[in-house]
């Protein structure tokens, strides 16, 4: 069995190489986010579940360089997390029962409490950005002919 800090540092290592390419980064954060979406793990469980999908929307509007307010650290941290919780090679394997998805409920809730600021500003800029769209929305109102006017 690998020992946690040295399956971290590894998928760190591998997270500084994702992020110079986009697509690999983008189709991570996918597999993640079917992952996240596969069943109840300790990470549901543990309430993580709310928090890392903002992360991955925050990492995935970063790459895709919509929002720019995220320190490099955090985005680093971020994307090491994602590779250790998706890597099926971790420090305690994701196939043991009850324990596999332990280490990754560990170390995502350590991240994403450490990154906490940044994932309240970022979902505060996407309110920000719901609410623009919403109000370029143009309304089309269909008027319904009057009775009255149809009989003159």
């Amino acid at each position: 069995m690998k020992p946690v800090n040295f399956s971290f540092e590894h998928a760190r290592q591998k997270a500084l190489a994702l992020l110079k390419d986009r697509k690999k980064t983008l189709h991570l954060l996918d597999t993640a986010t079917r992952r996240i979406s596969g069943g109840v793990t300790p990470i549901e469980s543990k309430g993580l579940t709310g928090k890392l999908q903002a992360a991955l929307r925050m990492v995935r509007s970063s790459v895709r360089r919509e929002y720019r307010d995220i320190p490099w650290q955090s985005l680093v941290l971020i994307t090491a997390g994602v590779v250790y919780f998706v890597s099926p090679a971790d420090a305690l394997p994701d196939f043991i029962p009850l324990l596999g998805f332990t280490d990754d409920a560990a170390i995502l809730g350590a991240i994403l409490a450490s990154i906490s600021g940044d994932l309240e500003r970022f979902i505060e800029w996407e309110k920000t950005q719901a609410e623009g769209n919403a109000s370029i929305t143009i309304s089309s109102t269909v008027i319904e002919p009057d009775s009255d006017n149809d009989k003159r």
